[in-house]
């Protein structure tokens, strides 16, 4: 599996279903400074847990629909979901070890 993915609201629900064993979805934005603090953390996570782990990544201003039906409310937002169910949800900047914390716990 790649080791992140890029989604839209029109590909999302599929990668959604296709990789819910163990997944992170990563809601970001164009404009959000945070976000791009956390880029090269999620990349190098990415590769890490490649196939262990899919990280899905969409742009809440390009699916607004998604992220309201996820209740994100900011951003950088991740959902942490094992098996089809949302087990963890965070929002901000956060260390690796935080991640790590949460990407362990989907294995």
């Amino acid at each position: 599996m790649d080791s992140k993915l890029t989604v839209t609201a029109a590909s999302f629900e599929a990668a959604y279903k296709k990789f819910e064993q163990a997944e992170m979805v990563e809601f970001i934005a164009s404009w959000c400074p945070h976000c791009h603090h956390m880029k090269d953390l999620i990349d190098k996570l990415a590769k890490d847990y490649q196939d262990k782990v899919a990280f899905l990544v969409l742009d809440v201003d390009q699916a607004p629909d998604v992220a309201r039906q996820f209740g994100v409310s900011g951003v950088p937002s991740f959902v942490f979901v094992k098996e089809g169910k949302i087990v963890h949800r965070m929002a901000g900047e956060f260390s690796e070890a935080d991640l790590r914390k949460h990407l362990d716990a989907l294995l």
